[in-house]
């Protein structure tokens, strides 16, 4: 890479200037301040600087003045063409986020790192344009997608440092806690389904750990019936990932393409589920089977399906089926069930009945 020459000092009658030639040869002038205000001395200290900042970050020696955050982010948005469509939106919600506390005519390279960390409390206690206050782990998002938009400023030589670098981006260790939906349990729901489609959705994400967008778009031509394996095209990977199909996810499949109509493309049809209205549909489907209705009941069931998994076989097996890494398994996924806690304290049905009518005296 070309870099710039050397910075000379130099005046006019009332200001002091910077002068180089930047990396194509031209030569170029930086106003330093006016003499009434800077010494000599001080005005070389600033030259100094700038040779620093032009050998470290020859782009800007091409210009007085770096981007506007404004114009940046239209042109950061504009050039990740290497994004999902909802990786996308969430850098443009992160986008709206930093325009609204900073503004669109404040240059890039003077937001430093109290500035961010504003921005990050801001942000925290909900004092930006959004609904309510946000998550932590929506933070983190955010802060996380802050540094993937500057880290392109800084690997264009925009900026000299990436401002939000030392903002924790980590989102808070999961609560596992969540809801262990059985077998039986489980039948509960698919009798309580008002169709076949949502039979199948349910299936599918607790019974072959499908995520939602993955269960509501799968083409039975990705069904191997021959070595009952499902091909999955995840949202977030652009490469499938193949699943083993459980007997009673088998048996249901059968069931539901003995009533596909002429030209069903999809194991669930488009228009047969309103997506918009999934979580109240799911409420109802609850209350029908008797039972109450969780949070992020789609991840759940996904995550009860690895945990199922992850007590048979291996788990680098587990995450390769389940479509994510192995750290991602331990951090967010597993759960311990009641049951090992059982076998391992050789506790059975039996056993649980006598503790329960004669505890010991181990109290004394």
């Amino acid at each position: 890479m070309a870099t710039v020459s050397t910075v000379t000092l130099s005046s006019n009658s009332k200001y002091w200037q910077a002068f180089y030639y930047d990396s194509v040869g031209k030569r170029r002038a930086r106003s330093l301040g006016p003499k009434s205000r800077i010494s000599k001395r001080q005005a070389k200290v600033l030259c100094d600087r700038l040779a620093v900042e032009l050998q470290l970050n020859p782009a800007h020696g091409g210009s007085t003045r770096t981007m506007r955050l404004g114009k940046y982010m239209e042109r950061y948005l504009a050039s990740r063409l290497d994004l999902k469509p909802g990786t996308l939106e969430l850098h443009r919600h992160t986008s709206a986020f930093l325009l609204a506390h900073f503004g669109t005519d404040i240059r890039i390279d003077k937001i430093n790192r109290a500035g961010a960390r504003d921005w990050w409390v801001a942000l925290t206690k909900g004092q930006l344009p959004q609904r309510k206050r946000p998550a932590s782990a929506t933070v983190c998002q955010h802060v996380r997608n802050a540094k993937v938009i500057f880290n392109h400023a800084l690997k264009d030589d925009l900026i000299l440092y990436n401002p939000f670098d030392r903002l924790n981006g980590n989102a808070p260790i999961p609560d596992k806690n969540w809801k262990y939906v059985s077998r039986d349990e489980l039948r509960l729901l698919l009798a309580a389904c008002p169709s076949m489609s949502w039979c199948m959705l349910l299936a599918l994400c607790r019974l072959a750990g499908l995520r939602q967008g993955e269960a509501l778009t799968l083409p039975w031509s990705f069904i191997d019936w021959g070595n009952r394996r499902v091909k999955v095209m995840p949202q977030k990977r652009g490469y499938p990932r193949i699943a083993p199909i459980d007997p009673e996810l088998h048996n249901l499949l059968l069931d539901a393409f003995s009533l596909i109509s002429k030209g069903q493309q999809q194991v669930i049809p488009p228009d047969s589920i309103v997506v918009s209205n999934l979580w109240r549909d799911f409420g109802v489907i609850c209350r029908r089977a008797g039972l109450e209705r969780w949070p992020d009941w789609c991840q759940v069931l996904r995550r009860n399906c690895e945990t199922d998994w992850a007590q048979k076989y291996p788990q680098y097996v587990v995450s390769t089926w389940i479509g994510h890494d192995i750290k991602v398994s331990s951090r967010y996924y597993l759960q311990v069930p009641e049951q090992l806690y059982d076998e391992a304290a050789g506790i059975t049905s039996e056993t649980a009945t006598k503790t329960a009518t004669n505890p010991g005296c181990g109290t004394g």
